[in-house]
């Protein structure tokens, strides 16, 4: 499905989110707005921003809460990404220069933490102890998902579980706190915030395996250098699936070019030939699909409506991005 059609049902929202977001940002006078600017005018999809109206519209109306909301989980998640892409080194992200691309690491580093800042101003302007503390959780649960990454690599090996277990901490959670918000904002009961929580916990697994699967594909249109996971010491489920099910004779091979960090052009082609020889990246698609068909049963507790079909082509779109 076309973003543009799972849109659709929230087109008002979304647009009233896209004005508070740049007034976000705004800040008149300061000798760095041209960085917020750059910030700003970044042509994201504003997948978050989405999932926090839908899973509102699911329980009721979206609200001035839900928008406020939306903003501050925007606001946390560009600060994070623009602290990652220092830590990875990332010069390009979607197919657009990094904020270290177009400025370098120290610009990129305050600008975050000016950015992380203003969510935080944003959460204390709720007045909502709640909200607050699902930030602060959040945000500890962000910084742990990268910091465990960054261990793992090291370790060199991950199993399955603790992969699962990373992406939860470092991208599920926050798709997950959309989904919850949401459904705060418009006064949801008990069992339906869980419900949702679990729904957004879905679509940020699922957006992250996709992600990972994109490392195993030419540049092109995706946005991502290939091979940038492994060179980084990052092993996702394509390549852990391989390891796993290849003879141990091949297996090793691969586990000493990870070993010994020879990340040439030629032994990360290696990697990830071995990976697609080995059903690495149908193995992640299928685990997409297991985790559609859960999602799906999540929502049919709820009502058949538009809001419900654009909620349903967003796992789809997830699944199915190019970039």
């Amino acid at each position: 499905m076309e973003l543009s059609c799972i849109t659709q049902p929230i087109q008002k929202e979304l647009e009233d989110f896209d004005e508070l977001y740049k007034k976000s940002l705004y800040r008149p006078g300061k000798d760095f707005q041209f960085m917020l600017d750059f910030v700003a005018n970044k042509n994201g999809k504003r997948i978050r921003p989405l999932i926090v109206i839908l899973a509102a519209k699911l329980c009721g109306e979206p609200n001035q809460n839900t928008l406020q909301y939306a903003i501050i989980l925007e606001l946390l998640h560009i600060a994070t990404l623009i602290h990652d892409d220092v830590v990875d080194n990332t010069l390009e992200r979607r197919g657009q220069p990094s904020v270290m691309a177009q400025f370098d690491n120290r610009a990129a580093v305050l600008l975050g933490d000016y950015i992380l800042s203003q969510a935080i101003s944003h959460g204390v302007a709720t007045k909502n102890l709640k909200i607050i503390k699902i930030m602060a959780s959040l945000a500890q649960f962000l910084s742990e998902g990268e910091l465990t990454q960054l261990v793992s690599s090291s370790e060199l090996i991950i199993g399955e579980q603790r992969y699962f277990e990373v992406i939860w901490k470092k991208t599920a959670v926050l798709f997950a706190s959309c989904t919850e918000l949401g459904a705060i904002s418009a006064k949801a009961d008990a069992e339906k915030i869980k419900i949702l929580q679990s729904i957004g916990k879905n679509l940020g697994i699922c957006f992250q395996l996709r992600d990972d699967i994109f490392d195993y594909f030419e540049q092109g249109e995706l946005g991502k250098p290939t091979g940038n996971d492994i060179r980084e010491g990052k092993i996702t489920l394509p390549l852990i699936h391989a390891l796993r099910t290849a003879p141990k004779e091949k297996a090793n091979k691969i586990i000493a070019i990870i070993q010994q960090q020879d990340f040439s052009p030629e032994t990360i082609q290696k990697c990830i030939l071995f990976a697609k020889e080995y059903n690495g990246i149908e193995y992640a698609v299928a685990k997409m699909q297991e985790i559609k068909t859960n999602t799906i049963g999540l929502l049919s507790g709820f009502p058949d409506s538009e809001v419900k079909k654009s909620m349903i082509g967003l796992i789809d779109y997830i699944i199915e991005r190019r970039k």
